[in-house]
């Protein structure tokens, strides 16, 4: 039993100094092209903790192609909103393949994507989870408020593509995740 239990540290050991080495390959690049999936207000949150950070913000919510070949990486927050679609006049259906031709496009590009999860049990459910699922599986790297992955959907979904996944307690915790991935001060 205390070989097991010494082998199953050294395997934790191993995963967490081996994400730490992704964190560190994973040095964004200003500007940033801020944008929605799913048209939530909780992309104006991602704009707020950026701004403070001092990173060079484009904020489209629905940007498109021509704002990701002005960026050097791009934050993609995730979390469905029909009151937010509706003002922008679209559907579901026209959002995520929005969406899609952006991460496609920064695939060609080779632009690190952020996809950011910041609304909580509050942005989960059918309507997010349509979004949230196509952040996740696309994305270089997630940062997730712990609420919001209380069934580790974005913990799971990290492990099966082997991308880093920050959960933190506090949204405003996300300004240290950027201060590191901006490298700021």
């Amino acid at each position: 039993m205390p070989r097991v239990l010494f082998f199953i540290a050294v395997l934790i050991a191993a995963q967490c100094i081996s994400q730490t080495d992704q964190n560190r390959k994973l040095l964004m690049k200003e500007p940033v092209l801020i944008t929605s999936a799913g048209q939530s207000s909780d992309v104006l949150m991602a704009k707020v903790l950026a701004g403070k950070v001092g990173l060079q913000i484009d904020f489209q919510k629905q940007a498109q192609l021509e704002h990701v070949d002005s960026a050097n990486s791009i934050i993609i927050v995730c979390g469905g909103s029909v009151k937010g679609m509706g003002a922008a006049g679209i559907d579901k259906d026209q959002e995520y393949g929005r969406v899609e031709k952006i991460f496609k496009r920064a695939k060609e590009l080779k632009i690190p994507v952020i996809g950011m999860h910041v609304g909580g049990k509050s942005r989960r459910g059918a309507l997010s989870d349509y979004f949230n699922k196509l952040v996740a599986d696309n994305s270089d790297y997630l940062i997730v408020v712990k609420e919001g992955n209380d069934d580790e959907f974005f913990t799971k979904t990290a492990a099966k593509r082997n991308i880093p996944c920050e959960i933190v307690d506090k949204i405003i915790s996300i300004q240290d995740n950027l201060k590191t991935l901006y490298a700021k001060k």
